[in-house]
Parts: C-alpha cells; structure tokens; sequence
C-alpha cells in the first residue's frame, strides 16, 4: 500500500505539470492583447506626430520662399512701356486687393528685363497662394485664357482669408495712413485699393496645417515700398 502511494504522487505532480488551464490562457492571451494595443497607440501616435512635423516644416519653408518672392518681386514692379495698353494696365500695381495683388515685374529675369504680368491671389477655399504669370504683352486683359501659367507657391496650408485681420496685403499711402477698401459691385463684389495711392504694401502670411487646432499659425511679415511708385 505505501508502495502505491509513493509511485501514485509524482505521477500527480506530472499531471499538473502538464500545461495551462483554459482561464490561464484567456488570461495571458488578454494581456498580451493589451500590451499590443498599448504597443501599437503609441506607435501611431509616434507616426502622428512625425507627419505633422514633417508637414509643418513643409508649410514653413514654402511659406518663406513665397515671402522672398512676393517681396523681391512688388519692390522691382515697374510700369510697362507698351503704348497699347489700356490705363487699367499702364501702371506699376494693376489691382490691389485684400488677398490678390496683380503688377508688372521681370519675373524670369531675361537678357531683355522684359516685364510680366504677375497675379499673387489666396484661394481660400483650397487653402493654396499662388502665382500667375502672363508673358504676352499684346493683350488688354489681365490673365486670357491660354496665355497665362499659375504656380502653387504654397500648397493646403494657407490660413488668409476673407476677414480683417487675416488678409494677405494691407496697403498704406502716404504719411503711413492704411488705405481704405473701396466695396465692389454685383458683377465684381471685391474690396479694392486705388493702386495709384500705394506706397507701402505690408504682407502678412499665414501658414497652419491643421486650422482650428493646436499648435497656432504660423506668421510671416513684411513690408515692401515698392521704389517705382514714385513715377505717380
């Protein structure tokens, strides 16, 4: 009898030893989903972040970039010498708007320094500034069809629209005095600036990737005197 009992517990002890019950495993395998979830959060957050980064930075460099050339290119704007404009276009600045600005300027900066007509405009819909440019100088509209190319100078980002305070261009004349936007028409129902009266054009660019969110927009400044008003 205590021969059997003997040979009778490690067989129990092998028994036991044998593999995990069924809520041992449930257990294990609910930690360890807990752990991959904990695992993977972190990891997307980490991605997150990493692409809003990445796109900021995107947003700020093209942001500069389009500062630079907006300022280079409204200081040089000079008036055209072709006798066959109409006075609309016979000028240095053709509109000046709150989020559009349209002058003349040797963009391509040829061997002739021959001017181009040159548009800034805000599309504040799709978020995008960009530049239009128009080479031919034979035609009294301002950007004809088939005549004209448009360049994105900063894609999704832009944070400029239509209220005071958010606008791309602010405009002084003289003495430092902003100068007032005139209301436009039914057909034509922007606010515009007597280009003639411009001697200063402040420019104050804002760049955001996600509006309305945390961190706040980006803010770009400026201000041009553009040197070849003074022919007025």
């Amino acid at each position: 009898m205590r021969r059997a009992i003997q040979l009778w517990r490690p067989a129990r002890r092998l028994s036991r030893a044998g593999g995990f019950s069924l809520v041992e495993v449930m257990v294990a395998s609910l930690l360890l989903l807990v752990i991959l979830a904990a695992a993977y959060g972190i990891w997307f957050g980490l991605q997150r972040t990493y692409n809003f980064t990445e796109e900021d930075m995107k947003a700020q460099t093209e942001a500069r970039g389009a500062m630079g050339e907006m300022v280079e290119l409204i200081r040089t704007a000079r008036e055209p010498e072709n006798p066959l404009f109409s006075p609309e276009l016979d000028v240095v600045i053709v509109r000046a708007e709150p989020n559009l600005l349209i002058i003349w300027a040797d963009m391509d900066r040829d061997i002739n320094h021959d001017l181009e007509l040159v548009r800034f405009r805000v599309d504040t819909e799709a978020r995008v500034l960009y530049r239009d440019s128009r080479d031919s100088q034979d035609n009294n509209d301002d950007f004809p069809a088939g005549e004209s190319t448009s360049t994105r100078l900063v894609g999704s980002w832009v944070s400029n629209n239509g209220d005071t305070g958010k606008w791309l261009f602010t405009y002084y004349g003289r003495n430092s005095a902003i100068l007032p936007m005139t209301e436009g028409t039914v057909d034509d129902p922007s606010h515009v600036v007597d280009p003639s009266q411009i001697k200063e054009v402040h420019i104050a660019l804002m760049v955001d990737v996600i509006m309305g969110k945390s961190p706040e927009h980006h803010e770009l400044r400026s201000v041009v005197q553009p040197r070849n008003m003074r022919t007025y």
